[in-house]
């Protein structure tokens, strides 16, 4: 295998695959990264780089965000480095796959979303160029100077049409990104739940949420006010859900207040997962809603844009007929 095989999310997921299943096994961190410092790739290429930062002194979480060849995102290095703080690297590095591989999943559920659209706007776009370009002028023999003024109006209506599926389309990617990705609080109710099953205490796993705020600021009001709140000696199910809520997350602090106060009076700890449990499950019948109105949209996008097709060019010769056609 060349070095050229792998792309450098391809390599993420590879070591992290690998270094999963040695962890796992029993194998240390740095035995491990020598193993795979020994095949003849760019993983091993990889694993060589960060075998000599580990030996240098260098934390792990360190030296994946400074490799050369890696492009490694900020929920990983914060994943990474709660599991060096808290000693848990192993059950970590199964997690983050399975999130690696998540997002590969998703990309590809967008892409596949995007394909029949995509095929349904280009054939409309076509068959009203054919149209406009082929069919129209063939009737400028019966209307001589008419003709030219009618294809003229033609050519503005089909570019306006034009326009509009495009916008159509950049629409549907929109709502087809933001349905399909985990929402930012999402990702944080579940990394929270996550590393709650794991006994991670819970400042660390905040701050290994902090990486999933991205741009909502309010999301990073809502946690820095419950890691405040926490440091005042609060209860977990009395601040997190009321510090969400103040942030603009009603829906997300209602269902936080509820699980979080039920599982600290039965003294269970999986409030956050029950949360996430919940949450997904409204997720996932929003997709169905999307997928189940895709297509009507799409037939009735393609409709309008042929009708203004028709009643630009073709209307007129219908009337100048007298209606006889």
């Amino acid at each position: 295998m060349n070095g050229f095989c792998f792309s450098k999310g391809k390599l993420l997921f590879s070591l992290t695959d690998s270094l999963s299943e040695l962890v796992s096994g029993g194998v240390s961190l740095q035995n491990g990264l020598s193993l795979l410092s020994e095949r003849n790739s760019l993983l091993g290429e990889c694993a060589r780089f960060l075998h000599k930062s580990l030996s240098d002194g260098m934390a792990f979480s360190v030296a994946l965000s400074v490799a050369p060849v890696l492009s490694v995102p900020d929920w990983y290095a914060a994943y990474i480095s709660v599991a060096e703080e808290c000693e848990r690297l192993a059950p970590i590095l199964s997690h983050v796959k399975s999130l690696l591989a998540h997002e590969k999943k998703t990309r590809e559920k967008i892409l596949s979303l995007l394909a029949y659209p995509c095929l349904v706007i280009f054939l409309t776009a076509a068959a009203g160029a054919l149209s406009v370009f082929y069919f129209l002028p063939s009737f400028a023999p019966l209307f001589g100077e008419n003709c030219a003024q009618i294809h003229g109006e033609a050519v503005k209506a089909m570019l306006g049409a034009d326009f509009l599926l495009f916008c159509a389309f950049v629409l549907l990617v929109w709502v087809a990104r933001k349905m399909l990705s985990s929402a930012p609080c999402l990702n944080v109710i579940q990394t929270m739940a996550f590393l709650s099953e794991h006994s991670v205490p819970t400042l660390h796993a905040l701050s290994c949420a902090f990486a999933f705020v991205g741009r909502e600021k309010n999301l990073a009001f809502a946690l820095l006010s419950v890691r405040n709140r926490l440091l005042d000696g609060e209860k977990l199910c009395e601040c997190f859900g009321s510090c969400f809520e103040k942030a603009g997350f009603k829906k997300e602090g209602r269902i936080l207040s509820e699980f979080l106060y039920l599982c600290e009076q039965t003294g269970k700890q999986n409030g956050f997962a029950r949360s996430a449990c919940l949450l997904e499950a409204q997720n996932e019948r929003r997709e169905k809603i999307l997928l189940a109105s895709l297509q009507p949209v799409l037939l009735l996008l393609a409709a309008f844009y042929i009708t203004v097709i028709l009643k630009t060019a073709f209307l007129p010769y219908l009337t100048t007929f007298g209606g006889l056609l």
